[in-house]
């Protein structure tokens, strides 16, 4: 076969295969390997039962799903899909199905693929459509089109909670150039939702408006010494809620009918807002210094992020140093937020958020961590200067965790044994009015573990204690439990049993109390070196006031199939 066929022949194969796949280097094509499946497949039965009043589970579920990659001369088709009796009504497309081949600097994306512009443009939001980039050189371009929401109507004849939604399409553009270090990049985006005039009239989109968004934003990165670099992101958005009318009047009138375009419609209520975020970092002989600055306004929007924090601005500054060959790391950090930024609201809050972290390794047995972190926000009232509402509010969080574990290795005997201890102290005072008091709650919680494996036996096991203290205006609740696990391999580990049990009790001032179990049991056996085979058991129950009359309980029993494909192994060829 031509070698320009062959290579056509596969490019269809991997259009037609679809899946989630990466960026693939087509230049390698037909120089080397063959045809490879590798990944896996996994497939379960369920059944539940339970004597709640509200069944959290279907009595009988079932499911489907795998990730395979396929690799065809070097050309790489890795793909996911999953199938269950809960997507039968589900009205978005779960199977989603997409390619991104890679040919020296040019990328294109085909289907259901996500890219990254900027943060403040378009982030990791997942669309329907095709995009490309091209990075020839110091040249740096992108762009997509596509459908980035699907259309959903109201349902009021079922139970199923979902929320209405326009069709939602957007397009993105990025022009700029230099390198990782040092580049300028200018990104457009733009998204618009497309509606039913009469279904929007009629309530089908419940109280849902469709949106429209443009999004201007500008990135670059300075690489100022050998240790110093400088990042800056900025962006400003145009954001309409709402159906724009054919017909505008208004201050802002003139200005519709200038700026009008295919991107936009300029609207007297059109939001406008700005954002940035900028920093600096510096490296000197293993301790890190770095300094950042963000700013959000309240009216910025880019419909590019599925969730994006507004009207705040951070100043935060951060330092990290190594010692005795990296083994020990410290870390400091501190930040002030604001809200209320247009003086807009109410109220205004000022947090101050302090960090500090020491981390010991010592590559073999030991590793210990220490973290404390203090969160202290306050909240006055904007009217306060003019005397018509006072009002003060002070709420201080401290944390602190401490952390250990001990390892220990018998290479000879092929045997592992750990323990770890962690401890927790979390304190939070409310202080509000100064004739009220302050209000304290405070959380101790402490937890021990241990466990123990012995490959050549295949027998693993271990224990763990936990226990959890919450006082809170004068009355405290404790909670403690042990929990025990073990499994033991047969028939050269081709077949495994295991259990798990785990007993919580509940105590307090004022309160009855609780206990709960936690138990399951599982069987799996191996079929030959692909396939393997599961069943295993689910036992949840809770009683009141020590009383297991009382309880209530769920219990799960399901059957697992997994199949695992590996690489075939080729045999050298004998002279």
């Amino acid at each position: 076969m031509l070698p320009g066929i062959r290579t056509a022949l596969i490019c269809a194969c991997a259009a037609l295969v679809g899946g989630e796949v990466v960026a693939q280097d087509l230049q390698q094509v037909g120089k080397k390997g063959g045809v490879n499946l590798t990944g896996g497949l996994s497939a379960f039965g369920a059944m539940y039962t339970t004597d709640l009043d509200d069944p959290r589970l279907s009595p009988y579920s079932w499911g489907l799903s795998g990730r395979l990659n396929l690799s065809i001369y070097e050309l790489q088709l890795p793909f996911s899909f999953v199938f269950s009796e809960k997507e039968r009504d589900f009205r978005q497309p779960f199977n989603q199905f997409g390619i991104s081949p890679r040919y020296k600097w040019a990328t294109a994306h085909i289907g259901h693929r996500s890219m990254h512009f900027s943060e403040l443009t378009m982030n990791g939001q997942r669309f329907f459509g095709g995009g490309l980039e091209l990075s020839p050189g110091k040249f740096r371009f992108a762009a997509m089109y596509g459908r980035l929401r699907k259309e959903i109507f109201a349902d009021t004849t079922t139970e199923v909670i979902e929320e209405p939604a326009f069709e939602r399409t957007g397009m993105a553009m990025k022009l700029g150039g230099g390198t990782q270090a040092t580049h300028v990049d200018v990104v457009l985006f733009q998204a618009k939702d497309d509606y039913d005039a009469i279904a929007l009239r009629n309530g089908r989109y419940g109280d849902a408006q469709p949106e429209e968004n443009l999004v201007l934003g500008l990135g670059a990165a300075v690489q100022v010494a050998k240790s110093l670099q400088w990042q800056f992101d900025a962006a400003g958005s145009l954001h309409n809620v709402g159906v724009v009318p054919d017909e505008r009047t208004g201050d802002l009138a003139d200005a519709a009918n200038n700026y009008d375009s295919f991107l936009f419609n300029v609207d007297p209520r059109s939001r406008r807002g700005a954002a940035v975020k900028t920093g600096l970092s510096l490296n000197v002989r293993g301790t890190t210094f770095s300094v950042n600055y963000d700013r959000i306004d309240p009216l910025f929007q880019t419909l590019g992020n599925y969730f994006f924090m507004r009207d705040v601005e951070n100043y935060r500054a951060s330092v990290g140093t190594g010692l005795f060959k990296q083994k020990l790391r410290a870390t400091v950090s501190l930040g002030l937020q604001t809200n209320n930024i247009k003086e807009s609201l109410a109220l205004r809050t000022r947090r101050t958020i302090g960090s500090a972290s020491l981390t010991y390794n010592s590559g073999k047995v030991v590793t210990t961590s220490l973290s404390w972190s203090n969160f202290e926000a306050n909240v006055r009232s904007a009217y306060e200067a003019a005397g018509t509402d006072t009002l003060e509010l002070r709420q201080v969080s401290d944390n602190i965790t401490l952390n250990n574990n001990l390892r220990f290795r018998n290479t000879a005997k092929g045997s592992t044994r750990s323990m770890d201890i962690a401890l927790g102290y979390q304190a939070f005072v409310n202080e509000g009015y100064p004739s009220q008091p302050a209000m304290t709650t405070v959380t101790y919680t402490g937890s021990v573990g241990y466990r123990s494996a012995v490959k050549p036996r295949a027998f693993s096991w271990g224990v763990r204690l936990t226990t959890s203290l919450f006082e809170s205006a004068g009355l405290g609740r404790i909670k403690y439990g042990t929990s025990l696990n073990a499994r033991k391999g047969i028939n050269k580990d081709r077949t495994g049993v295991n259990a798990r049990a785990a007993f919580y009790l509940n105590r307090g001032e004022h309160y009855g109390g609780s206990t709960s179990l936690v138990a399951n049991a599982g069987l799996d056996q191996r079929l030959g070196q692909t396939h393997r085979l599961g069943l295993g058991v689910n036992y949840n129950g809770r009683s009141t006031n020590e009383r297991f009359e009382n309880s209530q309980y769920q219990m799960r029993l399901q059957l697992t199939y997994s199949a695992e494909f590996r690489k075939r192994e080729r045999k050298p060829k004998t002279p």
